[in-house]
């Protein structure tokens, strides 16, 4: 079992590294702040409402960048009903990818004005902190996060399995 784990693991960070998708070789990054509190931390004496994965992934992408002396990626519903779509696709194909990563980028620049855009993509990491942590270990998916970006839209959608299934776009 442990085996057969280790394997997929190994496969998955192959694939990671060549699996990337971005169509900007520029890193030079701009900066501006905003300013926002989640539920989780307004003191309101209340138990915290836990977050969803996907708004577990964006906490963690934006602390990292804030520890990189980056901007907060701003979420997007444009970008995030293209990153469910992309991740409903990968799904029906059991397989990530970047297919018609082009088309979800055309969208972008039509309907967001966007000038830049990326796409990060995984499978099989069962939580946030893992599909990150699969990322950051990734030099393309790591350039993509530290990027020159604003948005984001993000899904994560289970398989028939159970096993998740993950679509990050990003854009300015």
């Amino acid at each position: 079992m442990k085996t057969s784990l280790s394997k997929y693991f190994c496969a998955f960070i192959i694939l990671c590294y060549t699996l990337s998708c971005s169509d900007d070789e520029n890193s030079s990054n701009k900066v501006s702040d905003r300013n926002s509190t989640t539920e989780e931390e307004k003191p309101t004496g209340k138990p915290p409402i836990p977050l969803s994965i996907t708004e577990e992934i964006l906490k963690l992408v934006n602390e990292h960048r804030q520890n990189k002396g980056l901007t907060k990626l701003i979420t997007n519903k444009t970008a995030e009903q293209l990153a469910v779509t992309h991740t409903e696709y990968m799904i029906s194909k059991s397989t990530i990818s970047h297919d018609d990563f082009s088309s979800r980028k055309s969208v972008l620049n039509k309907k967001e004005n966007a000038r830049s855009a990326a796409e990060n993509v995984a499978s099989f990491y069962p939580d946030a902190k893992s599909v990150v942590a699969g990322w950051l270990a990734s030099s393309g998916h790591k350039k993509n996060i530290e990027g020159n970006y604003t948005h984001t839209g993000i899904a994560a959608i289970k398989d028939k399995d159970g096993k998740y299934y993950y679509t990050q776009l990003f854009y300015r």
